[in-house]
Order: structure tokens, then C-alpha cells, then sequence
């Protein structure tokens, strides 16, 4: 059970408001989650509402008090997407190569785990650049600073908390600051 401080909705609430949710709102979240599929290849929109109403049931993803319901979904959607498209880019560049044994088992096998396609020279420029310029407008923000280079080293919210000494509501306001400079950034590339 979640704390009611914490300032997201307990398991309860969020199965309260989603057994509320009237046939229109139904039919915008699988409009929604067409959508948010699209951008994946071999996206099933089915698979993504499911997901992403899993995700929030069993509280993996935690639902902010004041939030829409259709802001809110919209927000767990596009994060599973682009999840899986992280997962679809490294597993891309990454072959497994599984050898059986002789008498067909695969559990004796050995993975071996092969380069595969080299980055994009042009992807790894853009990339660069994106990361310089968060930095810079970063600079004067240690904590979203730490929460950005905890993030790109792949730590959990508690991992980031502990190292780098933040409370929960320090670690949530610091995420939200970075997610705004990211947002900015990203349209001022798209715009460029």
C-alpha cells in the first residue's frame, strides 16, 4: 500500500478511477494507444493498452494526485514506447549467437554476444551535441545534473536517491526540471 503523503494514488484509487473511466474515455485511450504504436514497428496498440494499464493496477507506475486520466495514460504509453525503442535500438546493435550442444540443448549452450551494426556516425554527433547542451543548461542544477547522469548509467530512482543523497520529493522535483530542459531541447532540434 502506498503512503498517502507521497502525493501519487494508492492501488485503490487508481482501481477506483479506472473502473469510473466512461466508454468515450475508453475508446481515446485506444486511440491514444494506436497512436503511441505506430511509432513502433510491429507496434500492437492492444499490447500497449494492456501494458500500460498492467503497469499502472500493480503500481509500477505510480499515479501523480491531480493528474488526468488521459494525460496520464498518454504519459505511460509514450514511455513504454520508448522503452522498447531503446531496447530495439541496443538489441539491434547486438547479436546473440547461442550454440547448441550435441544432443540439442540449448541450456548447455554458451551465448556469445557479437558486435553488430557499428553506431551511426551522424547519430553519435547529434547525440553528443544533445548531451553538451544539456549539460550547459544544466549547469547551475547539481541535483537534475545527477539525476540525468544517474539516468544515462542506468540506476533505479532508489540507486540515484542513495548516491547521490536526495530525499524522494528532492529526486521528483529534479526529474521533472530535467524532463523540462529535455523537452526543450529536443523541440528546438526538431524545430532546427
Amino acid at each position: 500500500m502506498q503512503r498517502a503523503e507521497d502525493g501519487c494514488l494508492s492501488r485503490d484509487e487508481v482501481r477506483a478511477k479506472l473502473s469510473c473511466l466512461s466508454k468515450a474515455d475508453i475508446l481515446r485511450l485506444k486511440r491514444i494507444a494506436e497512436y503511441q504504436a505506430m511509432k513502433l514497428r510491429n507496434g500492437d496498440c492492444e499490447d500497449l493498452l494492456a501494458e500500460g494499464l498492467n503497469r499502472v493496477i500493480s503500481g509500477a507506475r505510480r499515479w501523480p494526485r491531480g493528474l488526468g486520466t488521459i494525460p496520464f495514460m498518454t504519459n505511460v504509453f509514450a514511455s513504454i514506447v520508448s522503452t522498447t525503442a531503446k531496447h530495439a535500438v541496443f538489441v539491434g546493435r547486438y547479436e546473440v549467437d547461442t550454440e547448441v550442444d550435441q544432443s540439442g540443448n540449448v541450456e548447455a549452450a554458451q551465448d556469445e554476444v557479437i558486435r553488430g551494426n557499428q553506431t551511426d556516425p551522424v547519430e553519435e554527433i547529434f547525440a553528443h551535441q544533445v548531451l553538451e547542451e544539456l549539460a550547459t543548461q544544466l549547469g547551475d542544477d547539481p541535483d537534475a545534473l545527477a539525476v540525468a547522469m544517474a539516468l544515462g548509467e542506468g540506476l533505479t530512482a532508489i540507486e540515484t536517491q542513495s548516491q547521490f543523497r536526495l530525499s524522494q520529493k528532492q529526486y521528483d522535483a529534479a526529474r521533472k526540471r530535467l524532463r523540462r530542459v529535455v523537452n526543450k531541447i529536443m523541440t528546438k532540434e526538431n524545430i532546427a
